[in-house]
């Protein structure tokens, strides 16, 4: 049984860095329909070996339409599921510095949603603009 970052990449996101004192896991998605039943799979498999996600992280790229947000959503707790069973564990909603406005926008609308379903965990979910390194928590 270990600690384990997850990082799950849509197709055409930059590399968000390593988050530090773990292990870290990708998921990377070459279609858009694929990533959710690959970030899934590896979700279960990680709980499988009864692996902690401390740290998911959802690296996205910079689609904004109907269909890529709702797949982001379904991913997105799909990972908070991963993380919130562990003492501080941490769901991160990533993009570059140089997000558009629309994805800013969307990435906070989809934070705000997935708080409020955190109640009765000590699991977080925080939104991250530019490269996770030095900074992120182990």
């Amino acid at each position: 049984m270990g600690v384990v970052s997850l990082i799950v990449m849509e197709p055409g996101s930059p590399w968000p860095g390593h988050v530090r004192d773990s292990e870290n896991l990708v998921a990377v998605g070459h279609d858009a329909e694929g990533l959710l039943e690959r970030a899934r799979r590896t979700v279960q498999t990680l709980q499988g070996r009864r692996d902690r996600v401390r740290v998911a992280v959802l690296a996205c790229n910079e689609a904004t339409d109907a269909a890529s947000s709702g797949r982001r959503a379904e991913i997105a707790r799909e990972l908070l599921g991963a993380v919130a069973p562990v003492t501080h564990g941490r769901l991160v909603l990533w993009a570059t510095e140089r997000a558009s406005t629309d994805l800013r926008r969307d990435l906070l609308a989809l934070a705000g949603r997935l708080t409020s379903e955190l109640s009765g965990t000590l699991a977080s979910v925080s939104l991250r603009f530019g490269v996770i390194g030095d900074g992120e928590p182990s």
